[in-house]
């Protein structure tokens, strides 16, 4: 299938426009943006020079299957926070993340991003926080960037994608890092990368196809979803949450096909023999116990799955710019602040309240 978008600036404008008609909303809201609004975004994206000249060399100029890379700056960002209600953003590197199979320039770009992330954060006091990048699954290089990132950079959490080069978030070699993130209470916030498996590679190295295998689909607007679902429950039945319980993790997307399948998998989960037992009240406790950000397409469908099955004061707003291009940006948040779904406290909550919560250093004083 040949996508009908452009790389570049144009190509995201206009592919911008097949979105928004897809939406089923207006570019403007219906009503004015509420002066009360000041929304903090925990899923939005940044990309340093270095980091996209990093993208283009590995082959993804055109990242997962989208139209190119999209264009950013910091003071970009701040004009369309303010445009759209948005106080401050917790920014972070996104898929396909920064390990390109070599340990060694994996850990100097996630060092390069990470600095760059704290410096815009400086520049820009109270109106941007920082999910730190590493360069898993590389474990001795995480666990230095993890203590560079928490001690000298004072960031928010660390970002971590669905999978780091195969290995799945729950997999045991990654537990070192997910103890030293626990020891230090931290937040981690997934993002859902490019699958790992013989059918979705089907491009050599370095090539860079304008359609991918296995359907010529590009992966965030199928394979994300799964991906974060594979990794969530990879997560629980792996045992990995119950190890760290000290973990404050974030499934992005509205849980992607998390509320959907979770009866599924907790009714089938006793037949796998895990070595410790996982019955279904300690299932549905443990989904309950995660936060969930809004970002993507939560309505009209996806949202009322998801509070069925999240604490509401554990639901926060996420734009995902510049990847979601900001005419979206604008006619999703519209659809939040007009759904019958959300009372006017809930609502208030899952923009802003619940965040300040888990990141309270955004509070006004």
């Amino acid at each position: 299938m040949t996508l009908p978008y452009t790389p570049g600036r144009r190509g995201f404008l206009a592919s911008s426009a097949a979105l928004l008609a897809g939406t089923g909303a207006s570019a403007a809201p219906a009503r004015a943006q509420p002066p009360s609004v000041r929304r903090i975004d925990v899923h939005a994206h940044y990309l340093p020079e270095r980091y996209r000249a990093a993208l283009a060399a590995a082959g993804h100029s055109k990242p997962s299957g989208m139209p190119g890379i999209p264009a950013w700056s910091a003071a970009q960002h701040v004009e369309m926070m303010d445009r759209n209600g948005i106080e401050a953003s917790i920014i972070s590197i996104s898929a396909p993340g920064l390990h390109f199979g070599d340990d060694a320039a994996a850990r100097e770009l996630a060092r390069h991003v990470n600095d760059q992330g704290a410096a815009t954060a400086q520049a820009f006091p109270n109106r941007f926080g920082v999910f730190a990048s590493l360069p898993l699954p590389d474990i001795d290089g995480s666990l230095q960037e993890i203590a560079h990132a928490f001690d000298q950079l004072h960031v928010d959490g660390v970002v971590v994608e669905s999978n780091h080069n195969g290995v799945y978030l729950g997999d045991r070699r990654l537990d070192p890092v997910f103890a030293e993130l626990n020891r230090r209470k931290a937040t981690v916030f997934i993002h859902p990368t490019n699958p790992h498996c013989p059918c979705c590679q089907g491009q050599a190295p370095g090539q860079d196809a304008a359609s991918l295998p296995p359907i010529g689909y590009p992966f965030p607007m199928l394979e994300f979803m799964f991906e974060t679902t594979r990794a969530v429950f990879n997560l629980i039945l792996s045992g990995t949450l119950a190890r760290f319980p000290d973990l404050k993790v974030i499934v992005p997307h509205a849980g992607a096909t998390v509320p959907v399948l979770a009866d599924r998998v907790s009714g089938l989960s006793p037949a796998l023999g895990l070595p410790e037992k996982l019955d279904v009240k300690r299932f549905h406790d443990t989904l309950r116990g995660l936060y969930y950000d809004l970002a993507g397409f939560p309505l009209p469908r996806q949202l009322l799955p998801l509070l069925e099955l999240a604490d509401p004061s554990r639901i926060l707003y996420g734009s995902d710019w510049p990847y979601t291009p900001e005419p979206l940006v604008a006619a999703l948040a519209a659809q939040l602040d007009q759904t019958p779904l959300l009372t006017q406290r809930l609502h208030e909550d899952f923009m802003r309240n619940n965040a300040l919560a888990l990141f309270p250093r955004f509070a006004r004083a």
